[in-house]
């Protein structure tokens, strides 16, 4: 579930992008707090559900909300994430590709 805390780490652009995934309406005029409270109702909250918390890493190594570093950003404790173990594709064998003569079968 959206928390105001976790939409207020996206910005604008991105949050009018999520709401236009939904059949919401007349929201592209709205600032970004009263986006952020149509998408905090009751009703809408089950759609949002799949954000995330969005972060960045200060040259200090503390990680902050937000993608840049502004008033509104406060260090997070840093979740591990579950690293994806990248499947190799098996190389391709080579096809010998052979020609018949004229008059032969196979």
């Amino acid at each position: 579930m959206p928390t105001m805390e976790l939409l207020k780490s996206h910005t604008l652009k991105e949050l009018r992008k999520e709401v236009s995934k939904t059949n919401i309406k007349k929201y592209s005029k709205l600032n970004k707090m009263d986006l952020i409270e149509l998408m905090i109702k009751k009703e809408n909250k089950d759609m949002f559900h799949h954000i995330e918390m969005k972060t960045h890493t200060m040259p200090s190594g503390v990680v902050h909300t937000g993608s840049k570093h502004n008033a509104d950003s406060v260090p997070v404790k840093e979740t591990k994430k579950k690293k994806i173990k990248m499947i190799k594709k098996p190389k391709r064998k080579e096809i010998k590709m052979t020609t018949f003569e004229k008059g032969s079968s196979y």
